[in-house]
C-alpha cells in the first residue's frame, strides 16, 4: 500500500516479490498518445465510461478480474501508465500532475466520452482525486478501492514516528529503481500530509472500500491492529464529505480487494453507476418541470400548452401532481388550471384526471364548470367499470358543484 501512506509499502511489496504482473484479458491493444504508445483495453459499451486506475507501481493488469464483469453493463477502459506495462516512459517526472496529464491526455485521444465513473485503487485513488478535481463536470462517481489517504503517514506518527521510517525505508529497499521518482513524489505527500491540488470534489455518488483484514503477524508496522484503526478512521472521514454512497469495510481481503474480491469491487461500482443514473434521471424530471412550469406562466392557445406537456415527458400522474402542488403549496391557481386543463385534454378518457380538473375549476370559483367535469368523470368510471368507492368519490364532487351552484 504506501497509503499511499504506509499502504503503498504493502503494495510495494507484493509487487516485489509477485515479479511480473499477468496481463489483462481480453488482450490488451496499444493507442499512442502523442509522442508514447500507451497500453489500453476497451472492454463493453454503455451510458457510463468506467476508467481503472492501478495502484502503484501496477498496470492495468491487476484488473483482469474485474474489468470484463464491469463491461456486461458499461464500458470500460483499463490502461498502463507511462514506464508501466507495455507503455512507454516518458521523461517528465511522475508526479500527480503529470499522471493526470497522461490521463486527460488519454481521454482525448481515445475519444472517451464522459460520464465518466472513476475506479481508484491505493495511488490510483489520488489520481481519481485529482482528475475529479480538474473535471467535475466529466465525473459521474468515483470509486475508492482501499485507495490511498495523504493523512495517514502523519496520523501513524503520533502513535510511533520510528517504526513509520522503519516501514518507509523497507519499502525504498523492495522498490524497482525505474519506479524511485515516483516514490519520492508519493513520500513527499505522505510526509506533508497534503495532496499537491486544490479544489472541491464533486458529490456525486462514491463507494470507499476499506480493508480491515488482521495480520496474525504483522511485518510492517501500517499491518497492526493500531495503524489498520487508523486507516480505517481516515476512510470514515473522508466518506463522510460525501452525500450519496457507501463504505464497504473487508477483512476477507488485504490492500488488493480487487484481486481477492473481484466481485465485491463489481458490486460496488454497479451500484455507484445505478446511484448515478438515478441523481441523472432526477435532474432531467427537474429540468422538465422547470421548462414545463415556464411555459405555463408564458400561457398561449390550447395547441400551445398540449405542446408543452408533450414536450415534458410526464405522464397523466406526474402532471396531475404537479398541478396539485400548483393549486396548493405554490398558491399559484391560474397556472394549475392551465396545467389542468391540458392534462384533461391529453387524457380525454382518464376519468381521474378529469375529476382532478374538475377540483382545480372548483377551487378556483367556476362551479359550472367544475361539475361538467365531475360527470365526464362519473361516466367514463362507469363506462371502464371502476368500483363503488372510485365512483363514491367523483359523486361526492360533483355534489359539491351542485351545492356552489345552489348558493
Amino acid at each position: 500500500m504506501l497509503s499511499c501512506g504506509g499502504r503503498i509499502a504493502a503494495a510495494v511489496l507484493a509487487l516485489a516479490l509477485s515479479g511480473t504482473i499477468h496481463a489483462a484479458s481480453p488482450a490488451p491493444d496499444t493507442i499512442k498518445v502523442g509522442h508514447y504508445q500507451v497500453q489500453m483495453a476497451t472492454l463493453g459499451s454503455g451510458n457510463y465510461t468506467v476508467i481503472l486506475e492501478s495502484g502503484f507501481g501496477r498496470d492495468m493488469g491487476v484488473w483482469r478480474n474485474v474489468a470484463p464483469a464491469l463491461a456486461k453493463s458499461a464500458k470500460v477502459v483499463a490502461y498502463s501508465r507511462a514506464g508501466h506495462g507495455k507503455s512507454d516512459a516518458r521523461p517528465e517526472a511522475p508526479t500527480i500532475a503529470a499522471r493526470t496529464d497522461e490521463l486527460e491526455q488519454l481521454i482525448a485521444t481515445a475519444g472517451l466520452k464522459p460520464p465518466f465513473v472513476l475506479v481508484g485503487h491505493s495511488y490510483g485513488g489520488f489520481l481519481v482525486r485529482s482528475f475529479a478535481v480538474r473535471h467535475p463536470e466529466q465525473v459521474a462517481g468515483m470509486v475508492f478501492v482501499d485507495s490511498s489517504d495523504e493523512a495517514f503517514n502523519v496520523e501513524l506518527r503520533k502513535l510511533d514516528a520510528a517504526a513509520v521510517d522503519k516501514d518507509n525505508k523497507l519499502t525504498e529497499q523492495f522498490v524497482p529503481p525505474k519506479f524511485h521518482a515516483e516514490l519520492r513524489s508519493v513520500q513527499a505527500v505522505l510526509d506533508s500530509g497534503k495532496l499537491p491540488f486544490a479544489g472541491t470534489l464533486p458529490d456525486v455518488p462514491v463507494a470507499v472500500l476499506t480493508s480491515v483484514q488482521k495480520r496474525e503477524q504483522p511485518q510492517l508496522f501500517l499491518e497492526t491492529p493500531a495503524a489498520v484503526q487508523v486507516w480505517r478512521g481516515l476512510h470514515e472521514r473522508f466518506f463522510r464529505a460525501f452525500s450519496n454512497g457507501s463504505h464497504i469495510v473487508t477483512a476477507e481481503s488485504g490492500h488488493n480487494i480487487h484481486q481477492e474480491q473481484p466481485q465485491l469491487v463489481v458490486s460496488a461500482v454497479e451500484g455507484v453507476i445505478a446511484a448515478a443514473e438515478s441523481m441523472r434521471i432526477k435532474r432531467v424530471r427537474e429540468g422538465a418541470r422547470a421548462e414545463l412550469l415556464r411555459r405555463l406562466e408564458q400561457g398561449g392557445s390550447d395547441a400551445e400548452m398540449a405542446q408543452a406537456l408533450e414536450a415534458s415527458g410526464f405522464g397523466e400522474a406526474d402532471l396531475n401532481r404537479i398541478g396539485y402542488e400548483l393549486l396548493g403549496p405554490r398558491k399559484q391557481p391560474v397556472l394549475a388550471e392551465r396545467l389542468m386543463k391540458a392534462n384533461a385534454g391529453k387524457f380525454s378518457t382518464s376519468d381521474n384526471v378529469q375529476d382532478s380538473y374538475g377540483e382545480v375549476l372548483l377551487a378556483t370559483g367556476k362551479p359550472l364548470e367544475a361539475k361538467l367535469q365531475f360527470m365526464k368523470a362519473v361516466t367514463l368510471a362507469q363506462a371502464q367499470g371502476k368500483d363503488d368507492k372510485v365512483l363514491a368519490g367523483y359523486r361526492a364532487n360533483l355534489a359539491k358543484a351542485e351545492q356552489a351552484l345552489a348558493r
